[in-house]
Formats: C-alpha cells, sequence, structure tokens
C-alpha cells in the first residue's frame, strides 16, 4: 500500500468516525427531548426550565447569548444542546469518566459537578436508564443484506456528481467505492454526508 492509499484510507476512516460520534450524539439528544419534553410544551416549568430539552436560564446562558425565550425555538435549542453535550462530554473524559448516553444523562438532569462528586440523586439515576434505554432504540442494528446494489455509472454534468437512489428499505444499505488506481480529489468544502434514516456503511475496495 503506498503513502497516497494508506492517507486516503484514514481520512475515510476519520470521517466515518466523526459521522458515527455524530449520530451518538443526536440519539442521545433525540432521547433527552423524549424524556424531558416529550409533547414540546412551551410553557416553563416548575424549576424555570425552557423549550424542547428544558434548559434552565443558567445553562442557557452558558451556551448562547440569545434571549432565554428563545430556548422554545428549535434550531436555537439544538445549537444550545450540541454545545451543553459537547461541554459535558468533554469535562466527563477529562475526569476519566466515559462519555456515553448514560453518563451524560446523568450531568444534563443533575449537573457535572454532582456527577463528578458522587452525588448523584436517586431519581436522576433513574432519569439516565430511561434515556440510555431510548439512545439505544435508536440505533439501527447492522443487518447483513441479502442483496445488493451495484452502480457502475461515469457522470456526464459539468460538476461530475454521481446521483443514485436506493429504495427504502428495512436494511442498512452498503456502499462500496471499487477502483483500480485509488485516486481522490476533494476541492472546495470538505465532503457532507446526511444519513437518515438508517447509517449506510461504506467500504473502500481498491485492486
Amino acid at each position: 500500500m503506498t503513502r497516497l492509499q494508506t492517507l486516503v484510507l484514514v481520512l475515510l476512516l476519520s470521517s466515518f468516525g466523526l459521522i458515527a460520534s455524530a449520530a451518538d450524539r443526536w440519539e442521545t439528544l433525540r432521547a433527552i427531548n423524549m424524556v424531558e419534553n416529550p409533547t414540546n410544551q412551551t410553557g416553563y416549568g416548575s424549576r424555570g426550565e425552557l423549550g424542547p430539552y428544558q434548559f434552565r436560564s443558567s445553562t442557557w446562558r452558558m451556551h448562547s447569548t440569545k434571549p432565554f425565550r428563545m430556548a422554545n425555538d428549535r434550531a436555537s435549542a439544538d445549537q444550545v444542546a450540541v454545545a451543553h453535550y459537547e461541554w459535558i462530554k468533554e469535562r466527563l473524559a477529562s475526569a476519566g469518566i466515559d462519555a456515553n448516553s448514560y453518563n451524560i444523562a446523568l450531568a444534563w438532569n443533575c449537573g457535572l459537578s454532582a456527577v463528578l462528586n458522587g452525588r448523584i440523586p436517586m431519581q436522576t439515576y433513574s432519569y439516565a436508564e430511561r434515556v440510555n434505554n431510548l439512545s439505544d432504540t435508536f440505533h439501527q442494528p447492522e443487518v447483513e443484506a441479502p442483496d445488493q446494489i451495484v452502480v457502475t455509472s461515469k457522470s456526464n454534468s459539468p460538476s461530475g456528481i454521481v446521483e443514485f437512489k436506493v429504495n427504502d428499505r428495512s436494511d442498512t444499505p452498503e456502499f462500496k467505492i471499487s477502483t483500480d488506481s485509488l485516486r481522490f480529489r476533494v476541492a472546495g468544502e470538505a465532503p457532507r454526508f446526511v444519513i437518515t434514516p438508517a447509517q449506510p456503511r461504506f467500504v473502500l475496495v481498491y485492486n
């Protein structure tokens, strides 16, 4: 394997790792949303919580300069949720604690300091278990499909983009990139993968 081939493989694996990490994050946040505010109530909670993730104003101000009432705006709430998730994840990892869905849910519910100091209320364990169980259900199992979709195409478009559609199936689609020379070129922005509803598996094949 040449240095170029090794570099391409490392870049591909890194990209897929980032995709998987983002998927784990959104599965956890979706589960938190379902536990915190499953009916999307827009009023304030008993302790001043607001929005789909039931932020308190102090948490909101950690990650946003927008007015706290914007916690009911889904796009704004998602941005703060991602920032808060990453903030918790980074600090759990720094403390040597596995930053999984369960532990992130613990910190989300009772606060990071309570988790780090081992002063977690009993009800928080139940909360974290519910979030973790929901997050697990949002993971799509990897299923070996009995058939494969083979696409052999050369783009005739000026942009050089090849497009194809995978029919909606319960199985997880698998994409194989096969080439003799293993030449890849990325110009402009980095490639963006939009994965829904299931995560496809990408397999690089070179001769």
